[in-house]
């Protein structure tokens, strides 16, 4: 079986398990909860029973609670509002696309409308004819995407648990079909499906049949409405003015190709936020550090011996102590605020070990025959601004080549700070939280400035900080040294590289899930796109063959065309990215009741979303003019769209 936690490769023995004969008046109690969430009530009748006076004297295995679901409160809200905001992205993007759909395709039978009506068919009868055919795609398609849904989760859960395999220790995720899941599923579908047929429905059943059959019914012809400015002669030409016309006069289907831009725009933003965040929120967890393994609980003499070992490019140990000092005098007007809250009498000092320190030197830039006497203070205070971008503040006023008075054992010193450090940190230092400030110095400083000898008693040793070139093959070096030689018997290796990877394999999962899901809902964007400009153009081909008949060159058309597409994209990008911003603050906000890490404007999304418009845009407009240019001029004026 799998060695306990409690059973180390120092115990003196192995762990056996058996069975009780008789029940002893003490013993430890383990129990398994039928409803995990009711966790915290049993645990109290549980005190009750046994006169336990606090849950703090009960073990919770709060990992495997967590695995079954029972979170924090301010964890459930976050995922609940995150879920929220993705469920309401979903809905509103498919009553929009779904929507359009059927407004295509109202558009498209307009004159089979017009005629069923000049021949008895009632309004009635006509928009359910239209609710109808949702209602059937709605059978297909519901059915088919629950299917798919399931497969697509069940292969993601494959992945999942390909990549996660060594962190969820021996544990795999499987797929549980939630019954309940699956009748929400089908009743937001059923409504979103009725609610975009009910408009394209509504304004079906209102068709005159008069106007349907002559096909004039989507063009509002107002002069004052169709005025350009001189602007746009002047910049553009007659192929400006047209294209301008051309919007304003058919509302509705340039309404509707934009509606389908700024969704996808819209979409597109707020959920890569959502990525940008949660990339961010793991990042915090692991810093870009100088070591990629740690050994605790050695001596330094051990420490020395280890650093020998091949396969390491560079180690360092440091022993930790505090000295008495006077804050407030030295401190900055930040510092000064901060004094209550970071103490005003301590600062930590952190002594290297001499090999170690003298190369620091070198990368910093001071010279390392002086290593003896140097002494580098570190007083940040990083803060998050709401931008997303930090703000790094001084604790003191401390300058290079200042002296600052400190005490230690009724001993008071005068220490001369060499350099203030702030970006290339010493090893161990990378993710410190400095409060009161550190001191760093070197293992001779001690000895040389304040005349003490390193002792275990005020001088605390840290681990063995290594650098390696391959951390594994030294975890396990260092693995048998621990297991075959009792000399190294209670030291501990951490290879941080395993867990730096397993972090990246987390952040992989996370991107695979949100990448795939916006694919999805781009893919729908840009299919909707696609089929709503091809179909604008084609309804639009008689008119388009008008105005080659009477005299537009090619040029001139083709101008015409991409100048209406520059319009789409410039509109859709006006209302979109505002749209998308707020839909990243929303998703922001979602994640700052758990963790705060600012709010930054998604500056590349905004980008991609400009370029990904125009290109859409343009690909869509080229591929129906090819089509329309085909065409010949006398059949397509003489033809009928039904």
């Amino acid at each position: 079986m799998k060695r306990l936690s409690r059973e180390n490769y120092s115990s003196p023995g192995y762990t056996v398990i058996t069975y009780m004969d008789k029940t002893p008046e003490k013993m430890n109690i383990s129990v398994l909860y039928k409803n995990p969430k009711e966790y915290e009530e049993i645990a109290k009748d549980i005190c009750k029973i046994f006169g336990i006076m606090s849950l703090d004297e009960i073990d919770i295995n709060i990992e495997l609670l967590r695995l079954e679901g029972v979170m924090s409160e301010s964890m459930l809200n976050v995922l609940y509002t995150i879920a929220g905001v993705i469920i309401a992205i979903i809905v509103v993007s498919s009553v929009f696309v779904i929507r359009n759909s059927f407004s295509i395709s109202v558009a498209e039978k307009n004159k089979q409308y017009g005629m069923l009506s000049s021949i008895g068919a009632t309004s009635k009868q006509i928009k359910r004819n239209v609710i109808f055919e949702g209602m059937v795609i709605g059978l297909i398609a519901i059915p088919l995407g629950i299917i798919l849904g399931i497969v697509a989760i069940m292969i993601l859960l494959q992945i999942v648990n390909y990549l996660l395999i060594d962190m969820l220790d021996g544990m795999l995720f499987t797929y549980s079909i939630n019954p309940l899941a699956i009748v929400i599923s089908i009743v937001i579908s059923i409504i979103t499906i009725y609610l975009s047929c009910l408009i394209p429905a509504i304004r079906a059943s209102r068709i005159s049949p008069i106007e349907s059959i002559r096909g004039n019914n989507d063009i509002k012809i107002k002069a004052k409405k169709l005025k350009t400015s001189r602007f746009t002669r002047k910049i553009f030409g007659i192929g400006g003015v047209i294209a301008s016309k051309n919007l304003k006069r058919s509302k509705k289907k340039y309404r509707t190709t934009v509606i389908s831009l700024v969704v996808s725009i819209f979409i597109f933003i707020s959920l890569s936020s959502i990525l940008n965040l949660g990339t961010k929120v793991t990042g915090l967890y692991y810093q870009d550090f100088k070591f990629n393994m740690y050994v605790d609980n050695g001596t330094k003499e051990i420490y020395e011996e280890l650093a020998k070992l091949d396969n390491i490019k560079d180690y360092s140990y440091y022993y930790e102590t505090s000295l008495d000092f006077d804050g407030n005098k030295y401190a900055s007007e930040f510092g000064k605020g901060q004094m209550t809250v970071y103490g005003d009498n301590i600062i930590s000092l952190v002594a290297y070990n001499n090999e170690y320190f003298k190369n620091y030197m070198k990368e910093i830039g001071l010279n390392p025959e002086n290593y003896k006497t140097t002494a580098l203070l570190l007083d940040e205070v990083i803060r998050y601004n709401d931008d997303g971008s930090k703000t790094v503040d001084r604790l003191y006023t401390i300058k290079p080549n200042d002296k600052i008075k400190v005490a230690r054992l009724d001993k008071t010193y005068n220490i001369t700070i060499s350099k203030c450090i702030s970006d290339n940190k010493p090893m161990g230092q990378e993710a410190r939280y400095y409060n009161g400030g550190v001191i760093i110095v070197s293992e001779d400083f001690v000895k040389e400035v304040l005349r003490e000898e390193i002792d275990g008693s005020s001088y605390i040793l840290g681990s063995l900080l290594i650098n390696s070139k391959d951390s594994q093959q030294l975890e396990n070096t260092l693995n048998d040294l621990i297991k075959y030689n009792t000399k190294y018997t209670g030291l501990t290796v951490y290879n941080y590289d395993t867990y730096v990877d397993q972090q990246r394999r987390m952040v992989l999962v996370v991107k695979i899930f949100l990448y795939g899901f916006i694919a999805v809902i781009t893919l729908i964007g840009v299919t909707n796109i696609f089929n709503t400009i091809t179909t604008n153009m084609i309804l639009r081909s008689k008119e388009f063959a008008m105005l080659k008949s009477i005299g537009m060159s090619k040029k001139e058309f083709n101008k015409m065309i991409r100048l209406e597409s520059i319009m789409y994209g410039a509109k859709s990008l006006l209302i979109g990215i505002p749209l998308g911003i707020l839909g990243s603050y929303g998703v922001y906000k979602a994640f700052a009741q758990g963790v705060d890490v600012g709010y930054a404007i998604p500056y590349l999304p905004i980008l991609i979303s400009i370029i990904f418009v125009f290109i859409i845009v343009g690909i869509t407009m080229k591929y129906s003019l090819d089509k329309i240019n085909k065409q010949n001029i006398i059949e397509t004026i003489r033809k009928d769209n039904i």
